[in-house]
């Protein structure tokens, strides 16, 4: 295992693993302790024909004279005299880099990105540099995407900083840093094609490395407990108090690792994705209700609801002790939803996704004595055009109806000549979308209802 993970981690080996294993950020103004960690991590350049230690300073050093450093750190007694294949090693902090971004691919709600002491009102397509702390409020979301490809999504009450957004010039390779102080991110790592390239998560009880996976980082608001779950590829965790006797602990996809602020390291199997009762039913009143089926070990469940399949576009989420999922309502469409659930350990399981459409049309009814005989009346929301159907029967619920009224336009039906007796009666709704490209229409009825009438 170790050997297969040297393989796709910088070439500083072990001891960038161990540099990454920092247990707790301390905050102060200007450089934060990430940072400073991340300084002191190194690269490894091979030298090529033509080149000398003074040429590679003037053209990839931040300062010409931080050639004395690299010399001393690799032990050469000739800058001038490099044969070709040689190792050499190179602090990061040293190198020059051009600054990347991240683009806000889309944002729902309350969302604040503060970015050199200022703040930044949100706007889609916006570019976000390193240095950014952004938050996002109750029922908030926002997405970025970064120059690779990858992207990052932050669900409600979560805060997150870009501690580093460079490209390397020395090495043509990415150095990504991101650290969760509060909530959680999704972060979807576009492969990772450089033997340099570095994409990062940071808790403040522990880090994560990736060379392209789906994963998920959470930081529990009680415990502090930072949780780091694997839906793809592979992730490296490791969690400690000191640079010494770090644990690296490997991700594979279907797995998690809990890290606490003792520093003990905790892996462990996710729940399988969960089963939703009645994936095609349509969302049409105006609360969108699910209902999961109950699985053996699950104590909750979590759903995240998207307008797209990438899950770019976050619009509603919530999280349950049950197996019946309530969220507000949204406007008609078509959308993704994300359905996780919950282990008694805190950790999330594997995600399944459905799609369902979203068609408001709700549906009500009333029956009373007027002056010209019984009213019957019905009442409900919904775009598009809508026919009612009322019916009655006589003495029971299975019994031929006696009035079966289809095609309705109006909203109202009063009958005169209803005989003394019990009757059941309900209305039904037809209700066509729209939208001209949905040529679906819905259709749905009232319980029934008792009337008893005495002349």
């Amino acid at each position: 295992m170790f050997e297969e993970f040297r393989n796709w981690i910088p070439s500083s080996g072990l001891r960038l693993l161990v540099a990454l294993c920092i247990c707790a950020l301390a905050f102060a103004p200007g450089e934060t302790a990430a940072q400073k960690k991340s300084d002191a991590e190194q690269i490894t350049y091979v030298f090529k024909r033509g080149d000398t230690l003074f040429s590679l300073a003037n053209k990839y050093l931040r300062k010409w004279s931080d050639y004395v450093a690299v010399q001393r750190l690799n032990r050469i007694a000739d800058p001038h005299n490099m044969p070709v294949g040689t190792s050499l090693r190179i602090p990061v902090s040293l190198l020059k880099y051009r600054p990347s971004e991240a683009r806000l691919s889309a944002f729902r709600g309350n969302v604040s990105i503060a970015s050199g002491g200022q703040n930044r009102a949100p706007v889609a397509g916006m570019n976000i540099g390193e240095g950014s702390d952004i938050r996002t409020a109750a029922r908030s979301f926002m997405t970025l995407q970064l120059e690779d490809g990858s992207q990052v999504s932050l669900p409600s009450n979560s805060q997150v900083r870009i501690t580093r957004l460079r490209h390397i010039l020395l090495t043509d390779s990415i150095d990504y840093e991101l650290a969760v102080d509060k909530g959680r991110i999704r972060s979807k790592v576009a492969p990772l094609d450089k033997k340099a390239d570095r994409y990062r998560v940071r808790t403040p009880v522990a880090v994560s490395a990736v060379r392209g996976t789906d994963y998920r980082t959470r930081v529990d608001d009680v415990s502090g407990t930072a949780f780091s779950e694997t839906v793809e590829g592979e992730v490296v965790v490791a969690a400690g108090e000191s640079l010494n006797g770090a644990t690296l602990v490997a991700i594979p996809a279907g797995t998690g690792a809990a890290a606490t602020a003792s520093g003990a390291l905790a892996k462990a199997e996710l729940l399988p994705p969960p089963e939703l009762l009645d994936p095609a039913k349509v969302q049409s009143e105006a609360e969108l209700l699910f209902a999961v089926e109950p699985g053996p070990s699950a104590v909750g469940y979590r759903i995240i609801i998207a307008s797209d399949a990438g899950f770019v576009d976050i619009v509603a989420e919530a999280q349950v002790s049950g197996t019946q999922l309530a969220l507000p309502t949204l406007p008609n469409g078509r959308y993704f939803a994300k359905l996780t659930a919950l282990a008694p350990d805190g950790f999330e399981g594997m995600p399944a996704t459905y799609s369902f459409k979203r068609q408001l049309s709700t549906l009500g009814g009333s029956a009373d004595a007027g002056d010209f005989g019984y009213r019957f009346k019905w009442f409900g929301e919904g775009e598009g055009e809508r026919f009612y159907r009322l019916q009655i029967l006589k003495d029971s619920k299975t019994s031929v109806p006696i009035i079966d009224e289809a095609g309705l336009s109006t909203d109202t039906v009063t009958l005169s000549d209803l005989a003394d007796g019990e009757y059941y009666w309900r209305v039904g709704v037809i209700q066509f979308s729209s939208d001209p490209e949905d040529p679906e229409a819905i259709e749905k009825w009232t319980e029934f209802e008792k009337l008893t009438v005495a002349n």
